[in-house]
């Protein structure tokens, strides 16, 4: 130890280090709980602690910047700033597995909302007690460094560990050579100076090596905010949708049908369909849908969505494309031409009316712009629910409410109208649930799983009574009915994480087609726009990136291509440099 103190200042080497600490914290915490997208290198975990040190190292240089070179005051300052921004990291990744970026931090309001903090209270872990006793340590070494002086070799220790961690960089990127496939030049390239395109595709693995620094801070300074897209890359984009070989059949819809009622369902799982508990069935109405020889089930819908969640479920429906993977999509679409649902319904409706329906409010993940860039005409939210009937609730429509202001809004919206209505009672926490004479008591289940089916079926009561609702009305039969979930419910949020798969169901009411020579298997949220245009005879060259359900030959239609093509119509502002499809 005493040679060891020769070189460097043990209590400024304990403080700097902590910082490092936690910045690997979050990182590790990411390595055991999410997904980095591909498989780490052998110099992975090297890559990630020179990473973590350059973001220590750039952090506490800025700090003595701004104290006037005080050497314990930046130490505290970037330990704070460190321990902070783990912690945010890691409850982020809860929700949106992915690490903080700046588009979600432009969402940052949406913290405001009542849902949102519920569901945020609900997710503190044992293993969060990290911070505390990590705050705690770093103030009795702070105390104790009091009695020495902290400045006094403090460069050379940075300079002798950043050589350390040098040496074993270069140490682990060296065993490349012997490597029979990548070799060192291409190692390097691919952890250290990631390229664009993977960054795009693979955030969480390109943070993960590239650090906070480097990916937040030099990315965003050397991005350009909006792609221009060359020659090759708009031709290789419309050669891609301008193929309809998977993505039209025949206008299947009956001369009846004169709406459009879009049922976008929070959190709804396959896994609920036919379900029986304690005897009961907990969604017995849409299961006599799914058993209705005229209605198209297919439960084996693969989710879609990134980490803007809820927002992506409802661009991949009314955009037909991908979301973005390194960022909120609609951070960026609200600013984009889109060729929405409700314009592409207009070919055939020329008289249409279409609003959204939601439990929130319209600020809530850019409802506002991104209802104006779908295309629809009216936008109804909780704020205009509370103007008219001012209900008691928390912080959103119970699913009652919103299909009663439905129902009363199809009766004020002239025919033919295209509706998309949101509900929300699904939503995450499942601590608890809206009472309604029915309650999921089996002791053999969780109770956060039991707290949901319990959400499931109220869900299924309200929905009842819409469709009912619709019939008594006589829109039932002259309306297309679509009911489909944004995203699955989380398996690990309802201790159920092994025991149930996170398929997503969706149901086509008055299609007019034979549910039995349609796809049954595997299929993607993405195909639900192209699915619509096909049914409804839509003509045009832009029928999204999906492929019809209507294909009993059908073919999965998200691969690293439509990710990349989505990618580029979206970051190119594709639609609004050309002339709409």
């Amino acid at each position: 130890m005493k040679g060891f103190k020769k070189y460097i200042n043990t209590d400024f080497f304990l403080l700097f280090i902590m910082s490092v600490v936690n910045l690997l914290f979050v990182h590790h915490y990411f390595l055991q709980t999410i997904d980095l997208e591909v498989g780490r290198f052998k110099s992975s975990l090297i890559d990630n602690l020179i990473a973590c040190f350059l973001d220590v190292t750039v952090i506490y240089f800025i700090s003595l910047l701004i104290t006037l070179r005080r050497v314990r005051a930046s130490l505290v300052i970037t330990f704070i700033i460190t321990l902070i921004w783990s912690f945010v990291n890691a409850f982020y990744a809860r929700f949106f597995h992915q690490y903080l970026n700046w588009s979600s931090m432009g969402q940052a309001g949406n913290l405001s909302d009542t849902s949102v903090i519920n569901s945020m209270l609900a997710e503190f872990h044992t293993i969060d007690l990290f911070y505390p006793i990590m705050a705690i340590l770093f103030v009795l070494v702070y105390i104790r460094s009091k009695r020495n002086d902290i400045t006094s070799k403090s460069l050379k220790t940075i300079l002798i560990t950043w050589l350390i961690c040098a040496s074993l960089g270069v140490f682990a990127h060296a065993l490349y050579i012997f490597h029979p496939h990548y070799g060192v030049v291409y190692a390097l390239e691919k952890t250290m100076f990631t390229p664009e395109k993977m960054d795009a595709m693979w955030p969480n693995w390109t943070v993960f090596h590239k650090g906070f620094f480097r990916k937040l801070v030099v990315d965003q300074l050397t991005r350009k905010k909006e792609i221009k897209l060359t020659k090759e890359q708009i031709e290789e984009i419309e050669k891609a949708y301008s193929d309809h070989t998977q993505r039209v059949t025949k206008r299947t819809a009956p001369d009846s049908i004169k709406n459009v009622i879009f049922i976008l369902v929070e959190s709804y799982l396959s896994v609920t369909s036919d379900l029986i508990v304690d005897g009961k069935e907990i969604t017995p109405n849409m299961n006599r849908l799914k058993h209705d020889s005229t209605v198209y089930y297919n439960g084996h819908m693969r989710p879609n969505v990134s980490i803007g969640e809820s927002a992506d479920g409802q661009f991949i429906y009314m955009a037909g494309l991908l979301p973005l993977h390194s960022e909120i999509t609609v951070s960026k679409a609200k600013r984009d031409t889109i060729i929405g649902l409700p314009e592409q319904m207009k070919k055939v409706f020329p008289n249409l009316q279409s609003y959204t329906l939601i439990p929130t409010n319209p600020t809530l993940w850019e409802q506002q712009p991104m209802t104006e860039a779908y295309g629809f005409d009216n936008l109804y939210s909780m704020i205009d629910y509370q103007t008219e009937v001012d209900p008691k609730n928390d912080g959103f429509l119970s699913d009652g409410m919103i299909f009663n202001y439905a129902s009363s809004k199809d009766d004020a919206t002239p025919q033919p109208f295209f509706s998309l209505i949101l509900t929300m009672s699904m939503h995450q926490p499942y601590e608890s649930f809206e009472k309604h004479g029915f309650e999921v008591t089996d002791p053999n289940l969780p109770q956060r799983y039991k707290n949901y089916l319990n959400s499931c079926h109220y869900f299924d009561m309200q929905i009842g009574k819409y469709l009912e609702d619709l019939k008594a009305k006589g829109l039932y039969d002259k309306s297309l009915i679509i009911i489909v979930a944004d995203h699955d419910a989380r398996a690990r949020y309802l201790d159920m994480e092994g025991k149930i798969t996170d398929d997503i169901p969706i149901y086509i009411i008055n299609g007019g087609f034979n549910p039995a020579d349609a796809w049954q298997g595997e299929c993607n949220q993405l195909d639900v726009y192209t699915t619509i245009m096909d049914i409804l005879g839509i003509d045009g060259k832009w029928r999204g990136l999906g492929h019809t359900l209507l294909n009993k030959d059908y073919q999965n239609s998200v691969t690293t291509e439509t990710q990349e093509l989505s990618d580029l119509i979206i970051y190119s502002n594709y639609f609004g440099t050309k002339d709409s499809e």
